[in-house]
């Protein structure tokens, strides 16, 4: 397989430069990407492949089910954060397991100094019930046979003896970890099984006929089911490795899957903006952001919720409100688009404009896991949050203090009203969420937190 990888960089070379090459085994695709000395006659070399190396010992492989650029999404930021704190310890490489099919991959920021960067691209088919059935711990929607393929193309890349190994999300372990080549940190971002009973617990429209109940009550055996699978296998997972992160304490005490000492908090961050200190005027119209990749089903379910049900009631309060989707998204949501009420904006290349122009940031989010970056964005931003319960959960933010809370279409829609119209409570929930975000939220503190985990997984 090492035609597939080109030569390896210099050691503190950074990827994103220079060439890549790219290559199939099997079903998995495997690309690298490597920094080269382009100079031109009497040409500096770029700082981000010489003045910038990484400094300290500790050699670090971070294997993760995410590639973290562009940085548009909650988990691609948690994974910069993560590198961002692990390259001030030492030299890191990034080894991404992500599905067939994704395309949205841009270089690596060079500020990351990434030695060697590749990814292997697998298909997602899940195992089907006999092989799930043999395997307790395996779920439904998780296959297993492409491991060996991903695993010998993780040997193809790793290269010496590493200090640390950092998994970033539970498949990572499961395609392509090997805990044996160092001591190991598994970030579990988000706990798949707490997303599974917390979609449950949404409410559904009654069904009326027989078929319709029987077809119900097979589908929730089916879902709890594979909740007890992926719990089974998450904890599998941090038994096999020296530390577990996740990403609040309330998530700490759901996983319940290791000993207080091997067991990690690392909160979601953001990195510092510059945002204006005054709080501008509502605008005319006023604007309703929800952001976030709508291709995630959380985030999909929640764009439904707000426009088919709390943006009505907005409108009975705040007839001229305007409501924007921005975020990767599928064509099942095109429907949505319903211009000018609501604009299904899709991806764009700067989030910050779109934030700049909303009155107030919605996360309608009724079911999902770990804690809402979108959440933490706009406390960094300075926008006022209206959010359900579970959207806000793990982030230490209070109801009235940091943002306003509802978890039906109308108790959304009056929170809205209010924070449009009263501009006293604007300001004093912006400046509380923005000091929440300055002492507890902010990406340097993050970092802090991932350096402490990282110490004390090599030192034990």
């Amino acid at each position: 397989m090492s035609h597939l990888l080109g030569s390896r960089p210099e050691r503190g070379a950074v990827p994103g430069a220079g060439s890549t090459t790219a290559g199939d085994v099997g079903d998995v695709r495997y690309h690298s990407s490597i920094c080269k000395d382009e100079r031109g006659p009497g040409q500096a070399m770029d700082l981000a492949c010489t003045e910038r190396e990484p400094r300290g010992r500790m050699r670090t492989l971070v294997i993760a089910d995410e590639y973290p650029w562009p940085e548009n999404s909650g988990s691609r930021v948690r994974l910069v954060t993560t590198l961002l704190a692990l390259r001030t310890l030492g030299p890191i490489e990034l080894f991404s397991v992500v599905p067939q099919g994704r395309q949205d991959f841009d270089p690596p920021d060079p500020e990351v100094m990434l030695e060697n960067v590749g990814r292997a691209a697998y298909d997602q088919t899940g195992a089907g019930l006999g092989p799930a059935l043999a395997r307790p711990w395996l779920p439904f929607s998780l296959s297993i046979r492409e491991r060996p393929a991903v695993q010998a193309l993780l040997g193809e890349f790793v290269s010496g003896r590493y200090d640390l190994v950092w998994l970033f999300g539970i498949r990572s372990w499961l395609l392509a970890g090997d805990p044996s080549m160092a001591p190991t940190v598994l970030d579990l971002y988000d706990l798949e099984d707490q997303k599974i009973r917390a979609r449950l617990s949404v409410p559904e429209p009654p069904k009326t006929s027989v078929t319709q109940r029987m077809r119900g009550w097979a589908a929730r055996q089916y879902s709890e089911e594979e909740a007890r699978r992926w719990r089974r296998l998450q904890i599998r997972a941090g038994r096999d490795v020296s530390s577990v992160v996740v990403c609040s304490q309330l998530d700490a005490e759901r996983y319940g899957g290791r000993r207080a000492d091997t067991l990690a908090i690392v909160p979601n961050g953001y990195p510092l903006v510059d945002v204006p200190t005054e709080l501008p005027p509502v605008g005319t119209p006023p604007v309703i952001l929800f952001q976030g990749t709508l291709r995630y089903p959380p985030n999909a379910q929640a764009a439904r919720f707000l426009v088919g049900e709390v943006g009505p009631a907005i409108r009975e309060l705040v007839p001229e409100a305007r409501i924007r989707l921005v975020g990767l998204s599928t064509p099942a949501l095109a429907d949505l688009d319903d211009p000018p009420e609501v604009a299904l904006v899709g991806q764009v290349d700067d989030i910050g404009i779109e934030l700049a122009g909303a009155d107030i940031v919605l996360v309608p989010i009724r079911f999902g896991s770990g804690t809402r970056v979108k959440i933490v964005e706009a406390f960094a931003h300075r926008i006022p949050v209206v959010s359900t319960t579970l959207g806000a959960e793990g982030l230490g933010a209070v109801d009235g203090e940091h943002l306003l809370i509802g978890d039906d279409p109308d108790a959304l829609a009056r929170a809205c009203a209010q924070l449009l119209s009263d501009e006293a409570l604007r300001t004093r929930i912006v400046d509380a969420a923005y000091e929440l975000f300055l002492t507890s939220l902010q990406r340097d503190r993050v970092e802090d937190a991932v350096r402490t985990v990282a110490r004390s997984a090599v030192a034990t």
